[in-house]
């Protein structure tokens, strides 16, 4: 069982018949996990989960009726209106999609390539692991989306660059990162941009420098290269 020993609930999001029988099948057989329902669109997972109120949802969506955009509008109004629920992507989509799903934080949040799932002990693994707080990322994901280059990263930055570094990981505002380090705005400010100087991240219209930026973070943290990359949340 889970440290906690209460079964976690879960949320199916599927267009898939099969994918969805697979996996509730699979599911089923964890002593501490529980589907407590199943959608096919995510119009409906809202719905869903305020009427069930799970500890986790997983999402797997893929046909041409469902659109990206869909999917990422229910992610992101299932973290606004309800931040303690877990989210497991399972995609055939890339680091785009991956990106867009990680603003405004990486909290309790998995992003798995469906082929790149050795088992369904991955799937278990991420959500007992989001359940505690954590983040899961396939590696691939955060190897395509962190250019690493000899000589910079966070070796190069100071203790309180990479505390700032950590808040921005969690999504928090240069107002929030403020008030948790007891700092001003324009310190932080000044932080956030050392921090993508020495990251080297360019300020270019289509990139998202605090996404990638905390991405990097999570990569330092976590070097499995054969299992998903998860760091802790506090």
């Amino acid at each position: 069982m889970a440290p906690d020993s209460t079964p976690l609930t879960v949320v199916l999001a599927t267009d898939s018949f099969l994918i969805g029988d697979g996996l509730a099948a699979l599911l089923a057989d964890a002593p501490d996990v529980k589907i407590v329902g199943r959608v096919r669109h995510p119009d409906d997972l809202l719905a869903m989960v305020e009427s069930h109120e799970p500890d986790a949802v997983i999402i797997s969506l893929r046909t041409p009726v469902v659109t990206t955009m869909a999917t990422l509008e229910a992610a992101r109004r299932l973290r606004t209106d309800h931040p303690g629920v877990g989210i497991v992507v399972i995609s055939d989509r890339g680091n785009g999609f991956a990106l867009e799903l990680l603003r405004g934080g990486a909290s309790r949040i998995a992003y798995l390539l469906d082929d790149r799932i050795p088992g369904i002990d991955t799937v278990l693994g991420a959500l007992r692991d989001i359940r505690s707080g954590q983040t899961v990322l396939d590696p691939s994901i955060v190897d395509s989306l962190v250019t690493r280059r000899d000589g910079i990263a966070i070796d190069d930055l100071t203790l309180r660059e990479i505390d700032v570094l950590e808040h921005i990981s969690h999504g928090l505002s240069n107002r929030g990162i403020a008030a948790a380090l007891f700092i001003s705005v324009k310190a932080v400010e000044k932080y956030v941009s050392v921090i993508f100087r020495k990251l080297e991240l360019i300020d270019q219209p289509l990139v998202d420098r605090r996404g990638t930026a905390a991405l990097t973070f999570m990569s330092a943290q976590n070097d499995g290269p054969s299992m998903p990359q998860r760091t802790p949340i506090r």
